[in-house]
């Protein structure tokens, strides 16, 4: 998962929405969401080649997704897959039980990331970075947000502020007109001028014109790499109110209510 817009207490009706795409290499098989885990319930996509997730929710409204640290690339392979945190952190079930089990991650296992976990009361991002033992928190406040392939708003990135601008004008929409809403900013093919994105060819290694790429919100490259899914999440108290998920990239549409999977037998 590549970009994740983040609505805290920023909607009338529901205290928490999510609206996230997923950007990966095309050959690299996934399944869309599908239930992971029976106790707890946990519903969310498949990583077919490493067995884990990139988000998830429970169904009793705990969710967790991933964004990749930018830069890792130049690190090589972990010995273990990012996927997997994922998971497990699903798995545990409640916010308190998710923060036990990253106090015992062995950060340097695994390649950078950035890990937004939480419901509708409490939500938080922990990082893995490079020199760090143990991961990092950040409390998420109160508001429009956007999590990329790096910290919390980084406004460095364009794609970070244009996916704020956006989402803004959206947030207080009523649920149906918030989802198209959503749906519309997670299509978006914008640009940056070519120029924003030298500054991060150092750390990158890429050209600039892929870099370029890259910043937009729904990416679309001929180096085999794009965005692959999206998913649009809306929680309450103790609960998932809405799931919605594509399986392409959402300018190809293809939306369905995947909520039923939460509580069927």
């Amino acid at each position: 998962m590549c970009t994740v817009l983040i609505l805290r207490n920023a909607h009338p009706e529901w205290p928490l929405v999510l609206a996230a795409n997923r950007d990966e290499f095309y050959a690299r098989p996934a399944h869309g969401p599908k239930v992971l885990s029976e106790s707890p319930r946990v519903v969310g996509g498949q990583d077919v080649e490493r067995g884990g997730t990139w988000m998830g929710v429970t169904h009793e409204g705990v969710v967790v997704a991933l964004t990749n640290q930018r830069g890792a690339r130049t690190l090589g392979l972990a010995p273990r897959s990012r996927g997997e945190v994922v998971l497990r952190a699903l798995q545990a079930g409640s916010v308190e039980a998710i923060e036990r089990y990253l106090g015992t991650l062995p950060a340097p296992e695994f390649l950078p990331f950035n890990l937004l976990y939480g419901d509708a009361g409490t939500l938080r991002v922990a990082y893995a970075r490079p020199g760090h033992e143990h991961l990092l928190h950040e409390d998420v406040p109160d508001g429009v947000h956007v999590l990329p392939n790096d910290s919390l708003d980084n406004l460095a990135l364009p794609k970070v502020q244009r996916a704020h601008a956006l989402a803004e004008g959206v947030a207080k929409r009523p649920w149906p007109e918030l989802v198209t809403g959503l749906q519309a900013v997670l299509a978006d093919h914008a640009l940056p001028p070519r120029e924003a994105a030298t500054g991060l060819l150092a750390e990158n290694e890429l050209p600039a014109d892929f870099l370029q790429q890259l910043q937009a919100l729904c990416i679309h490259t001929s180096e085999g790499y794009g965005t692959r899914s999206s998913a649009i999440v809306a929680l309450g108290p103790g609960r998932v109110g809405h799931y919605l998920a594509t399986d392409i990239a959402p300018c190809q549409g293809g939306w369905r209510d995947v909520t039923g999977l939460l509580t069927a037998p």
